[in-house]
Parts: structure tokens; C-alpha cells; sequence
């Protein structure tokens, strides 16, 4: 039996997910705006003179509206879809709802022998448009197989979420609070980086290189690039879709201090610009709190020349390597791999031994290094202990002369590198700073995102080295700049991190399955690389990096300062980073960052491993 399909709600999102089904069936729609129905008819719909008479004629109803209030009333209020059901007629709901809500319109449906569905949708109007938007499904198990066709003509992208309905509703919620905080995370820490002069471009494609990137930074940051929209949605849905993941932490007992910061900053966008605020007005909104422009940022790297190295140069350069590390010995493997001739220094001999059998070669000292190498590359915990290797007793200044080049890999304190740097130019000596992001994994396969700063001489000296270590290797100017840009990355890792811990801890609490969230999530707008490597490891407790807790701290505080030192607000770096502190203490400095997600479940009152 051919089924007989009308849709009600024609907005942004509505209207494309009607549209897909328009070519397909005989469709009956309805909108409270007339013209927003009338252009369906163009393209063969049925539009009848009101939602009841498109109730007796249909017996498949898709419903996408602003709230599940909307949906109470166009059902049971004056007029309404109730008086025109005939039993056996089926409802889906695409509305991002309150579940509980629509578990009891459901039952009163019931009655009337009216089965109820709902289908919530992620991941933006152009993949809508397009046939690529994951819908969330949930119900009874025989309405759900009875209307799968009509929902994989929008999409073939539907994901199962048992039968107790609402439980669609319930992802997306967690998949829209996800999204909105990263979101604006995101937008606060580059605000921070123009602000302190990077290229949005360059961040750009930093982040997209790293564990801060997300689908907000995939999609949102290069259209801001480009100068193109990446949103039309409502300003003032996206509040509500905020305040109904908290409502629903709140109700069963689950905090969630960051998802109340996004919702803030999203009431101050709301207050700001007006009753017609659109999401993508948040850019300006962000920008303008840390005094700032997102829009039209000039990309100064874009013009540096990458010329070769000067003929001065040593076409072979000698390479030393000071701090041997995880991630320092990672990179002096790639070196060796490379047929670089290292030499290598570490306080700790044993590592050097075991470079030393690799083929490197030890240096006795700092200055011995220092003298027989041209590129000399340091990879320390902080900038003090750089400085100290640098200008210490038995440091590798005593060694160095005019001509020579300080790469220098540590994640550090871009004031300190930009000092460090003057002084070495007094010596005739260049620094770039160039930490890296991708871990000793990403270093030992070659897949790390090189970050630099310094001089366009410099950088052309050293980035075939660079290059060498892993072929992504992005410049952001002035000295400095390649550890502002990796605590940019850091920062948004950070960020992303506990976005999904609180989000997850909220989502389990409430009776949703890991593997549920990770299926939906995964395809939607709320998608993050964290996410991404932390939900498949929270049963077990695995691990998905290797850093300790003190480091995760001393990073978030390096950009912290720097937001607070150029005068950019980072409210949800700033309660992540106290967030991190706290968990440091409460773990010890040495616990590894994944031992964070003990605390989430302890204040949500959860168990991953059973979730």
C-alpha cells in the first residue's frame, strides 16, 4: 500500500527535508507561513487549507518545528492534528524536543491508536539539502520499519536508537550542546590568536592538522576564511536547544558548568545583536568581546617568501638535538631516518645510548654540540630550562657563533621565546620556535603538524629539516608565534576534551549507551577529534594520549595569561583550565589526562563501563 505522507514545518530545515520527500511522494504540506507552503506546490505538493485537513488525508505525518510546545499544540489545541488522525496513522517528530515531553504527547497518542515517532536530525541545512543528514531514530521497533523508506529518501544516514522514544531527541541534544561549545571555544581561542596577531588561515589549518579540530573548525572556520556563511540557524534555537541539555543534566542530577558558560555567551550574543540574531552572528559577537575582528583577517604569513637557504649555508646542514624526550627522541629517530648525521645531548645518558645505537652521535656537552652543528634543536619542558641550556653554565651559548640556528620544539611561553630570541641575536645567533603537534606517535610515523616561528630567513633554513620530520609545516610570523599557535591548538584539544566528558557523563546519566552516541555523533555537527578518540576507550579506561596532567595545566596557563595579557576574555578556557587544575590536584600532577574522565563520572554519578 502506497503511504499517503504530509510534512508540517517549513522553516530552514524543515523545508529541505520536505523537499527531499517531494520527489519521491505525493506529499501534503503545511506551514503556518503560507508562501513557505505555497512553493512547495511548485514542485507537485499538495498544500491544504490547514493542518487538519492534512491530517485526514495523510497517514504518515513528519513534524519539524521550533519546540516540542509547538508540537503539543498543533496536535491537541483548537483545530488540531487529533481531530483528523485515523488509528494507524503514524507521526515522527523531527523536532529538537524535550524528550519527555514527547514521550507523553506519545502516550495521550496512544490512545487514539496513534503510534509516535521521533527522528531528530544533525548536521546543518546543505547536508539536508543534499541527502547527507544523520537522523537519530526512536521508537517502537514495527512503526520505525514501517516508515524506514520514507525516512532513507531524506537520508540513507539513520541511526537506531532503541525503542524508548525520545531518545533521538536526547543525542541530538547532547550532539547540539556539543556543538554550540565548541563552537564557541573555538572562536574565543583564534579571536585570542588575531588578537596577537596569527592568520585566521593559519590557524586554520593548524587546527584542522590537530586534536583540536572539530566539525566547527572543519566547516566553520574556512567559510570564515573565505568570507561565506557556514549557518542560517536561529540564534535564539540554538539557546533553546543549550537550555534543554542542561535541563535535562539538571533533571537527572548531571552538572554542566561548561554547557551553562556557552549558554551565556550565547544569551549575550542574543541581547547584543537582537530578536533576529542568527548563530553566525556569534563571530562578531566573540571577536568583538576580546576587541578583535574575525572577518576579513589579514593572512600576513600568506606574503613571507620561503625562499631557499642562503648560499652562505651549509647545503647538508649539521643537526644537534638537546632534550631526548619522548617526543625529542621520536624526532631524532626521524632525523637518523632521514641519513641526517645528529648529534645529541641529554642530561639523562641513557637515552642518548639508545640514540647512539640508533646511529646518532653523542655529544660530550652543550658546547661541544653547540660548536659542531649548525641547526641546533632543543626540546625541553619549559622556556626557563630552555633558557638555562641556552645561557646556563656549560650552556650551549658558550659554542655558538654567528651563522647559526636555535630551533627550539618546546611548548613554551611565546614572551620568553621572543627574549630568548633578542639575546641570541646579539650573538649573530636566529631562533625559530617550532613545537609540534601530534604526539611521539605522530613523530615516529611522520604525520605531526610542525607550528613556527621567526624570521623568513630562518624559518627558509630550517624547514627543510622540519619537513623532514613530517611534511606539514605551517609559518605565523614573528618569533613567538609557532608557540602561541601550539597553545592555541592545546588550548582547543583541552577544550573539546572536557566538552565531551561533561556532554557524555550527561548523556549516560539519562539512560543513553555510549555506543548510541558515538554512531550519531560521529556523522553530526557536534563531532569533535576528541570525541572521537575518547568515547570508544570509556569502558575500558583506556588511553588515548600520553600526558601528564601537569603539563595539560602548564599550557592551559600559558594561554590563559596570554588571553588576559592582550585583553581577550576565553571564558571557556578559563573554566577548563581551573577545571584541569583541579583534576591535577585531585589525581596528582603525574596522572594522565584520561584519568580525568574518573571525576566526570564521580560528579555525574555514572559508570562509563556499564554504559
Amino acid at each position: 500500500m502506497t503511504l499517503s505522507v504530509g510534512y508540517i514545518g517549513l522553516g530552514a530545515m524543515g523545508g529541505a527535508l520536505a523537499q527531499r520527500l517531494a520527489a519521491s511522494y505525493k506529499l501534503h504540506v503545511w506551514d503556518m507561513n503560507r508562501e513557505a507552503a505555497q512553493r512547495f506546490e511548485a514542485l507537485g505538493a499538495i498544500v491544504p487549507a490547514s493542518a487538519l485537513d492534512l491530517a485526514r488525508q495523510c497517514s504518515v505525518i513528519l513534524l519539524c518545528l521550533p519546540r516540542s510546545a509547538d508540537v503539543r499544540r498543533l496536535i491537541f489545541g483548537p483545530g488540531g492534528l487529533l481531530e483528523g488522525l485515523a488509528p494507524g496513522t503514524i507521526i515522527i517528530d523531527q523536532t529538537s524536543g524535550i524528550p519527555e515531553e514527547t514521550r507523553e504527547i506519545a502516550r495521550q497518542l496512544q490512545i487514539h491508536d496513534v503510534a509516535m515517532l521521533d527522528a531528530p536530525v544533525a548536521g546543518g541545512v546543505a547536508a539536508a539539502q543534499e541527502g547527507r543528514i544523520t537522523m537519530m531514530l526512536s521508537g517502537p521497533a514495527a512503526a520505525c520499519e514501517k516508515v524506514l523508506p520514507i525516512l532513507q529518501v531524506i537520508s540513507p544516514t539513520i541511526v537506531r536508537c532503541g525503542e524508548r522514544l525520545g531518545d533521538g531527541q536526547a543525542i541530538k541534544a547532547v550532539n547540539n550542546v556539543m556543538n554550540a561549545a565548541c563552537r564557541l571555544a573555538t572562536l574565543e581561542v583564534v579571536a585570542m590568536g588575531c588578537k596577537l596577531g596569527l592568520s585566521l588561515a593559519s590557524m586554520t589549518e593548524a587546527i584542522n592538522q590537530s586534536t583540536g579540530r572539530s566539525r566547527i573548525s572543519q566547516n566553520a572556520l574556512p567559510a570564515l576564511v573565505e568570507g561565506r556563511p557556514s549557518s542560517d540557524f536561529a540564534l535564539p534555537l540554538m539557546i533553546k536547544d543549550v537550555d534543554q541539555a542542561i535541563a535535562l543534566g539538571r533533571q537527572a542530577g548531571a552538572p554542566m558548568p561548561i554547557a551553562g558558560l556557552t549558554r551565556a555567551l550565547l544569551q549575550i550574543g542574543a541581547n547584543t545583536v537582537g530578536p533576529t540574531a542568527r548563530l553566525e552572528d556569534m563571530i562578531d559577537v566573540i571577536a568583538s568581546m576580546a576587541g578583535t575582528t574575525l572577518r576579513g583577517s589579514s593572512d600576513a604569513s600568506a606574503a613571507v617568501p620561503l625562499g631557499v637557504a642562503p648560499s652562505a649555508a651549509p647545503a647538508q646542514p649539521v643537526i644537534g638535538y638537546v632534550g631526548l624526550g619522548a617526543m625529542g627522541a621520536a624526532l631524532v629517530r626521524r632525523l637518523l631516518a632521514s641519513s641526517r648525521k645528529v648529534h645529541v645531548f641529554d642530561v639523562r645518558r641513557e637515552s642518548v645510548h639508545a640514540l647512539e645505537a640508533q646511529g646518532a652521535i653523542a655529544a660530550p656537552d652543550l658546547p661541544s654540540l653547540a660548536r659542531a652543528c649548525d641547526v641546533i634543536m632543543v626540546c625541553l619542558p619549559t622556556s626557563a630550562i630552555v633558557r638555562e641550556v641556552l645561557f646556563g653554565d656549560g650552556g650551549l651559548a658558550e659554542g655558538l657563533s654567528a651563522g647559526k640556528v636555535i630551533v627550539d620544539q618546546t611548548t613554551g611561553d611565546p614572551a620568553e621565546t621572543r627574549a630568548i630570541a633578542a639575546e641570541l641575536e646579539r650573538l649573530g645567533v636566529a631562533l625559530v620556535d617550532a613545537p609540534v603537534s601530534g604526539g611521539p606517535g605522530g613523530a615516529e610515523a611522520g604525520t605531526i603538524v610542525t607550528l613556527c616561528g621567526g624570521s623568513p630567513e630562518a624559518f627558509a633554513r630550517v624547514k627543510p629539516i622540519l619537513e623532514e620530520t613530517g611534511p606539514a609545516v605551517v609559518y605565523f610570523g614573528q618569533s613567538g608565534n609557532g608557540h602561541v599557535a601550539k597553545l592555541i591548538k592545546n588550548t582547543l584539544g583541552a577544550c573539546n576534551r572536557l566538552i565531551t566528558y561533561e556532554s557524555v557523563a550527561m548523556a549516560v546519566k539519562i539512560g543513553l549507551k555510549l555506543d548510541q552516541l558515538a554512531a550519531a555523533i560521529s556523522k553530526g555537527s557536534g563531532w569533535s577529534q576528541a570525541f572521537e578518540r575518547i568515547v570508544p576507550v570509556l569502558r575500558t579506561g583506556g588511553r588515548t594520549a600520553t600526558l601528564r596532567l601537569e603539563l595539560m595545566v602548564k599550557d592551559l596557563d600559558l594561554a590563559t595569561q596570554l588571553a588576559a595579557g592582550c585583553g581577550a576574555p576565553m571564558v571557556i578556557a578559563n573554566a577548563v583550565r581551573n577545571t584541569v587544575e583541579a583534576a591535577a590536584n585531585e589525581l596528582g600532577q603525574d596522572a594522565n589526562i584520561d584519568e580525568m574522565s574518573r571525576l566526570f563520572e564521580a560528579r555525574a554519578g555514572v559508570k562509563f563501563s556499564e554504559a
